[in-house]
């Protein structure tokens, strides 16, 4: 249904002169938040992809876990030209009910060549906990039940995302499939869908787009499990087969899901992850109204301060979301930028310095907190 950066953490004390003052961060990977995604009113972008009719070779596009490395998505198929516009919730098609459980926007998604295809897709983005989605309306999806609202909102993409990052999602949904049958003519079955998803970022690089040039970007790899029940009149649902969905796609600052690769939907096993029997979807961004990505507020080692003793004294700070390693250092004169010595790695967010072993003859000793 969806269609980490590792940063240097750092703050300096400086002993005897300045009791306490921070210094920003130094990028690596990149990060995507809320504002690289499209969740505002009368954003859209625009997008290449290939006719559903026909499977897309993927071979050599998909890249190798890990990084940097470079994609080159420049060129590809181009018979279909989507175009994606957030409106309110009200302006699609089952939109007021969406919006009483909790959405705030709306994904409209249109095939420019066939306005009958048109679909919404209904979802909030909340800053602290990321895009939960409500459900959708897509009579490509099912002609005889284009809505379908999901039991429990599914936690689609998290507030932060970087390299390294993994997450899950589930909800359940009501459908229906339209059978044609020689005798009995064309009917409806009601289904109950399952749907699970298990997310990981696990490659980083530059991704080269048509339009847009070359981004910063991270590759999700995301496997998606339907598992499919229908009401057959036997009482209840009667489950009937699992599905495998599995989807590519490159996140980048300022252009969220610029491209996304999608598997064809494969029964009982999941897809090889090289789709050695190509994609079942591609599709490229090639044009968007969405501002440019910009680089997230510096961040700063928090609550760092030092304790003063007989013998020593105490370092101390406070332990950081996502940074497991900690160095100190320290510099007798801050003016030069390599005269910073690292001191033995702590184990937690304290260190001991022992001034009758790191005594100098200059009165101003300068430390330095790192967090990776």
């Amino acid at each position: 249904m969806s269609i980490r950066e590792s940063w240097v953490h750092w703050g300096i004390v400086i002993v005897g002169a300045v009791p306490l003052s921070g210094a920003s961060i130094a990028r690596a990977q990149v990060t995507i938040n809320a504002s690289d995604m499209f969740n505002q009113v009368g954003q859209y972008f625009r997008a290449y992809a290939n006719d559903a009719a026909a499977t897309v070779p993927v071979t050599g596009l998909l890249g190798t876990i890990g990084g940097p490395q470079a994609w080159n998505f420049a060129t590809g198929p181009t018979e279909v030209v989507y175009r994606f516009d957030y409106v309110t919730p009200t302006a699609g098609l089952g939109g007021a009910d969406f919006q009483a459980l909790g959405a705030q926007v709306a994904e409209q998604k249109t095939d420019e060549a066939d306005l009958s295809t048109r679909s919404w897709l209904y979802f909030s983005q909340d800053p602290a906990k990321g895009r939960s989605v409500y459900g959708f309306y897509d009579p490509v999806f099912s002609k005889s039940q284009p809505q379908s609202v999901f039991a429990s909102p599914l936690p689609d993409w998290p507030a932060l995302i970087r390299y390294g990052d993994a997450w899950h999602g589930a909800t359940v949904f009501d459908s229906e499939i339209t059978i044609i049958d020689d005798e009995e003519g064309e009917y409806s079955v009601p289904l109950q869908i399952g749907y699970n998803s298990s997310a990981t970022v696990d490659a980083y690089g530059l991704a080269v787009l048509p339009g847009l040039g070359f981004l910063d970007c991270l590759r999700v790899h995301e496997l998606v499990q339907y598992d499919i029940a229908a009401d057959i009149g036997l009482g209840g649902y009667t489950p009937l087969e699992t599905d495998y969905v599995l989807n590519y796609y490159w996140l980048c600052p300022g252009r969220g899901v610029a491209v996304q690769i999608t598997s064809q939907q494969v029964v009982g096993t999941p897809p090889p992850d090289s789709l050695p029997g190509g994609a079942m979807a591609l599709v490229r961004m090639f044009e968007t109204n969405h501002p440019e990505g910009g680089t997230p507020p510096p961040e700063t080692i928090k609550g760092l301060s030092i304790s003063l003793g007989k013998t020593g004294a105490l370092l101390s700070w406070t332990k950081l979301a996502g940074v497991n390693t900690y160095r100190v250092d320290y510099s007798t004169d801050i003016s030069k930028p390599g005269n910073w010595q690292p001191l033995p790695a702590p184990t937690t967010n304290n260190f001991l310095i022992d001034t009758a072993a790191n005594r100098t003859n200059t009165p101003t000793r300068c430390y330095r907190v790192v967090g990776f």
